[in-house]
Order: C-alpha cells, then structure tokens, then sequence
C-alpha cells in the first residue's frame, strides 16, 4: 500500500507537470517539445497554483494564488483568468482533470493575480465520493474513487497569456464505503489539510557553503531546502478490507526550476516513512557567469502547495 501511495504521488505531480505543457501547446497550436526538462523555464509559465486553505467543504471560501515565472524572473502580480472546472473527468482518462476544463467556463471574477471563491456546494457530487447528478438520456455516473490519501480534488483553472495551470483543491467530503462507526471515528480523528512551509534554502560546492550570490560557474551545486516540522502531517485512511482506519504521515516533495544550468533531478523528496525534514538537489551551474533564477514548489501528499523564489549569480 505504501507502494502504491509513493507512484500515486509522483504520478500525480508529473501528469499536472504534462497537462500544464499540453494545456499550452493547444492553445498555442503546436505540439509540446517533452525532450527539454521540464525543470528548465525558458519561457512564461505557472509553476503552481496554490489555494488557502489547502482542503475545503463545499460552500466554504478559498483564496488561490500562483507561482508565475519567466527567463527574467519571478512575474510578480500576473492578470490571471480563474475559473472553476465543472466537469468530471471520465473514470478512463489518466489526466489531471477533463479535456472540458480547457474549453470555455465561466470566469470569477475580473483577470487578477489572486481569486477568492467558494467550492461549489455540489463539488463532492461531481469530483468525490457522493452520488453524481443525473443528466436525462446520459449514462448514470458512479462516484468517485478517493486517491491513495484518500482525497478527493476541485480543480480550478488559471489562464495567463496563453499559458494554463490547474490548481487541485482538496475536498473535505463524507467519507465513503464505511460503516457508521467507522465514519463517526474519522470525522473526530481527521484534520483538514495545511499547506506546507518550506525553509530558505542552502547551497554547497562539494560540502562548503556558498552564497547564492556568489555561485561558481561549472561547478556542481548542491541545493538543499528543508520544510517546518509541522509539514508532514498524520492522517487516518479507510482500509475498506478490513474496515479499519490506518495512520499515514504526509510524503513531501519538492519540484526544481531554474532559468539556466542542469538538475541532476526534476523532482526529491521524503517518503511517509521517512522523518528528514530537507531534500537535496545538485545543479551544474552554467559555464558562463551571470545572473540566475531558481524557483522551488513543496507539495505533501494531500495537495498542500507551498512555494519560494531566488535569485542566484553565477562567478
């Protein structure tokens, strides 16, 4: 089962990774180029789409925020497009959300860098474990499966230039497939979802610190960033075998960005067994000096986000 729950993570994040890529080249009438890293920001683009709170009932009030960025850096108030999905994607389709969440939908609001909303009152319906609606003359929906953590995810959209990401907000809906006293022990043993938070990050060229500002070029950087002792939180998940609820403690990982040089990995992390509360990165530094950008993106594994800027200079 943890097994299962570690692939559910990465492919997660590497499919909202793709969609993204895949989002663009459609609206931009070309195919995504995937032989390039997608750790390598070579032009304007959404890193990720962070909401406050991290997982939300329906009916309650959520603001959402962004991770913009470009080869000169961090974009600092984007005029964004937000809207809210309202289509389940089909139970075969792999992606992120539904090839429908790319076509037209009703805006919130005025274009902004930020967006407060409400979760739809019918969002556990149509994306968790509650009886779908019905449309006359369709198909009968099933509900939802939970994902690994069990969790259940709103998407909401944000559109910018040509440039699309999807931010998935957890739902904090009835849980499923239980029996009353089960359900009755996870409402009182089940907390919400924080975001993480990431602490600042550190730089070493083969074991000595080195400062962000003075980065040797050529050389192979080691970036480390770590998160809050009160990242990783514990939560209960239903075994519906043995109708037994089972603790998990939050996997972290952590995405790499840069406008320049080379990660040795897109992606680091800790998994749920694992208690460190940093990751590690190398990154060749280019050949030539000058200025840098590196952005780094913490998800856990219930959709909490949590992100930070640097600008770096090569010597």
């Amino acid at each position: 089962m943890m097994r299962a729950h570690q692939m559910s993570l990465r492919n997660m994040m590497r499919l909202h990774q793709i969609m993204v890529l895949t989002a663009l080249a459609a609206l931009a009438g070309c195919q995504p180029d995937f032989g390039q890293p997608l750790s390598l920001v070579t032009g304007t683009r959404i890193l990720a789409v962070r909401g406050q709170p991290a997982e939300a009932a329906p009916g309650a009030l959520v603001s959402f925020d962004v991770l913009a960025a470009s080869p000169d850096g961090t974009i600092a108030a984007p005029p964004l497009s937000w809207a809210l999905c309202d289509q389940p994607k089909p139970l075969t389709d792999n992606n992120v959300v539904a090839d429908a969440c790319l076509g037209a939908l009703p805006a919130i609001g005025a274009p902004a860098p930020t967006t407060i909303t409400l979760v739809p009152d019918d969002a556990c319906r149509l994306f968790g474990p509650d009886t779908p609606p019905s449309t006359p003359g369709q198909p009968a929906l099933r509900p939802r499966d939970p994902d690994a953590t069990g969790g259940y995810y709103q998407p909401i959209r944000a559109t910018w230039t040509g440039t699309v990401a999807f931010g998935l907000e957890r739902l904090r809906c009835n849980l499923a497939g239980a029996s009353l006293a089960i359900a009755e022990e996870f409402q009182m043993r089940y907390t919400s979802n924080q975001n993480p938070q990431l602490t600042p990050l550190l730089a070493a060229d083969e074991g000595q610190p080195v400062a962000l500002d003075a980065l040797p070029a050529g050389r192979k950087i080691t970036f480390t960033v770590g998160w809050t002792a009160a990242s990783p939180e514990s939560y209960p998940v239903l075994d519906p075998a043995s109708q037994t609820l089972v603790d998990h403690r939050e996997a972290m990982r952590v995405s790499w960005f840069a406008t320049s040089g080379a990660f040795a990995e897109e992606r680091t992390g800790r998994d749920e067994t694992d208690p460190a509360l940093t990751t590690s990165d190398d990154w060749t530094a280019p050949a030539n000096p000058g200025p840098a950008h590196l952005w780094v993106v913490l998800r856990d594994s219930r959709g909490g986000v949590d992100f930070a800027s640097y600008q770096l200079t090569v010597k």
